[in-house]
């Protein structure tokens, strides 16, 4: 909300940009003095202000002021040209291939141009509506039958997250379809309008739908968010739900309002998944796992905000709850629900390195041997830039890499680390 309309905004001083740049962040954005950009999109301000956030505010100023800018369209480019923010170019799909990972099923590019022209006022008067191509391999063939959705970044940046889940998922006799989506709307498209959106949210699920299937998983926090956040918003507003569909028609789509939303971790945490974890757990008991001590770094968008989230109680829980299916020892530490700030990569990487070297060295002051992750875009900042503003390597692995080890996956690193524990014992 604008600054002056705010009674309380010390209340958004934890803003992990604002801590790390007081010039920047919630209370910058709604003074209009801070970069409008300089927003990870983390929920924190929506908890405290759910009427009307910074994070909404700046939304907002985007809309009005940022439609131009190259920090707007060079994204969104991406977007109507692959489907996607990044390309996934034929070497990517050779690296997956090399890495283990199947080929993804490409997003059905002509009804997906076609939905945001239409939106944005760019379809010309003489253009037909589009049919959605349906694959028969895609529909779905047995009754618990899930969609899988890893979004943008995993497919392109985070091969063993993906690698990790798929073989967890196999291991616990999961069956599971990746289907042809696109971008699940991400932070670009809410920045443009809410109907584009809303839209392409409801377009992925309505695709899901289309083939049968009742629920969608995610490895994407920011994805599984947004997914849900904008089904939530359709469920509930029949007006909205009623002019989105409006526009699939166009591209012989429609969506009922329906469809269930999960991260994979709360997939995971269903009774009968932590029942099998348990049963194959003891069938392959990997020795020592509990010599290690962890630390977890929990999704921002899927326990925020607490009004469009089922996992919002469980908060630093969401993936403790999980890894003591494996009996490793968990610690706490100040920073497990604060924004990663990965977000801020591609806008000020040096404001990014400091909010995430803060995180690594109170990590290293807790005595803690990895950290933790349930989100691909953590593992950026975290992973891939550590050694940018860290001058030794803190080990990082994601929750399915530790649940799979403890079903008898091998992981050399892992390894090391409980050979280095257990030698000092």
């Amino acid at each position: 909300m604008p600054y002056e309309e705010c009674d309380d905004f010390y209340k958004c001083k934890a803003c992990p940009v604002t801590v790390a740049n007081k010039g920047e962040g919630a209370i910058p954005i709604t003074r209009d003095e801070g970069d409008k950009w300089y927003c990870t999109s983390c929920f924190y301000c929506e908890d405290i202000c759910p009427d009307y956030s910074p994070r909404q505010y700046a939304i907002d100023q985007r809309r009005i002021q940022e439609q131009k800018t190259t920090r707007m369209r060079e994204p969104f480019q991406n977007l109507k040209e692959y489907g996607f923010l990044f390309d996934l170019n034929q070497s990517i799909r050779e690296f997956r291939l090399d890495y283990g990972l199947p080929l993804l099923p490409l997003p059905e590019l002509k009804s997906f141009k076609y939905l945001i022209n239409d939106i944005m006022g760019e379809i010309e008067k003489n253009q037909t509506t589009i049919v959605f191509e349906t694959k028969p391999e895609f529909v779905r063939k047995e009754k618990e039958e899930i969609a899988f959705f890893l979004g943008c970044l995993i497919p392109y940046r985070v091969p063993n997250y993906e690698l990790s889940a798929r073989q967890l998922l196999d291991k616990l006799g999961v069956k599971y379809q990746d289907l042809p989506f696109s971008c699940c709307g991400s932070i670009m498209t809410e920045s443009q309008s809410e109907e584009l959106w809303l839209t392409i949210t409801a377009y992925n699920l309505a695709i899901v739908e289309k083939y049968g299937y009742k629920k969608i998983v995610s490895l994407c926090g920011g994805c599984s968010g947004n997914l849900r956040r904008g089904n939530q918003i359709l469920s509930e507003n029949k007006d909205k739900l009623e002019l989105v569909n409006k526009f699939l028609a166009k591209v012989s789509l429609v969506y009922s309002g329906e469809i269930i939303v999960e991260h994979l971790s709360e997939f995971l945490l269903k009774e009968e998944m932590q029942s099998r974890i348990l049963t194959l757990r003891k069938q392959k008991y990997v020795q020592n796992l509990n010599l290690l001590k962890v630390a977890t770094q929990v999704p921002c968008q899927v326990i925020r905000p607490a009004k469009y989230s089922p996992s919002a109680t469980q908060g630093t829980d969401l993936l403790i709850n999980l890894l003591t299916l494996t009996s490793i020892t968990t610690i706490k530490y100040p920073f497990e629900t604060f924004c990663c700030g990965s977000s801020m990569l591609q806008y000020d990487e040096d404001l990014a390195y400091k909010i995430a070297k803060k995180r690594i060295n109170s990590l290293i002051n807790h005595k803690a041997d990895a950290l933790i992750m349930g989100c691909g875009n953590c593992s950026m900042n975290f992973t891939v830039h550590q050694s940018e503003y860290s001058d030794s390597y803190f080990p990082t692995f994601f929750f399915t890499e530790i649940l799979d080890y403890a079903l008898g996956a091998s992981n050399e690193e892992i390894d090391e680390i409980v050979e280095r524990k257990r030698a000092k014992t």
